[in-house]
């Protein structure tokens, strides 16, 4: 990791600390003296005073993202590494890089570290702990998927949704993977008999949640 990209996300921990780790997005901005407007585009400014602008969303998991996201890019802000941030990488990428790390650090906000390990203290490297972090963040499958992933540093770790014989999501650590999403996956369980798997059953067409360890 790039040394301006690991600085800013240690601040962001460092910061979050100091908040007990909250993750209500409201709360967070609030002790953070962030305010929070609703507006036509989702943005931050960092001011002062800081504020957020927010559009709108009645989907409550993306939106919860969406506003960590924006706290995130205030944090790089005052922690006065973002031009650091944007010159890790060619000036042609710059915006891009730091969108990767506000999307970085904002699921380290609704998805902290104490979150993390409890749940994989309580359900290990299984599909159950993805559950239970998307439940207890209230984030959507694909921000629960890749924080799972990326928490897990001591091995490669590949999760993967699969549905309707096709891998509808993926997230991966593994140079190696050859999974790829949209292909097709008719049957986990035969195709991957030594992945941790669980399939849901309440949608109207059942969905498996798979992870390979190596």
């Amino acid at each position: 990791m790039r040394d301006a990209t690991r600085a800013a996300i240690e601040f962001a921990q460092r910061l979050h600390a100091q908040h007990d780790f909250e993750t209500d997005p409201e709360k967070l901005s609030h002790l953070l003296g962030i305010r929070i407007i609703l507006g036509k585009e989702n943005r931050a400014a960092h001011g002062p005073p800081s504020i957020i602008t927010r559009t709108p969303d009645a989907y409550a998991p993306r939106q919860r993202f969406t506003m960590h996201h924006e706290i995130a890019h205030i944090v790089i802000q005052r922690s006065g590494l973002e031009d650091a941030v944007k010159a890790e990488v060619d000036p042609d990428d710059a915006d891009d890089h730091l969108e990767l790390v506000a999307n970085y650090i904002g699921a380290l906000l609704v998805m902290p570290d104490p979150l993390i390990m409890t749940s994989l203290e309580r359900h290990g490297l299984t599909p159950e702990a993805i559950l239970d972090i998307r439940d207890r963040a209230q984030v959507s499958f694909a921000a629960a998927i890749r924080r799972f992933t990326t928490a897990n540093v001591d091995e490669p770790t590949t999760v993967f949704i699969s549905g309707d014989s096709y891998v509808l999501d993926l997230a991966s650590t593994d140079p190696y993977n050859r999974i790829q999403r949209y292909q097709r996956m008719p049957d986990a369980r035969a195709e991957y008999p030594n992945a941790e798997l669980l399939t849901l059953r309440q949608y109207i067409k059942p969905r498996t949640i798979g992870v390979l360890t190596w």
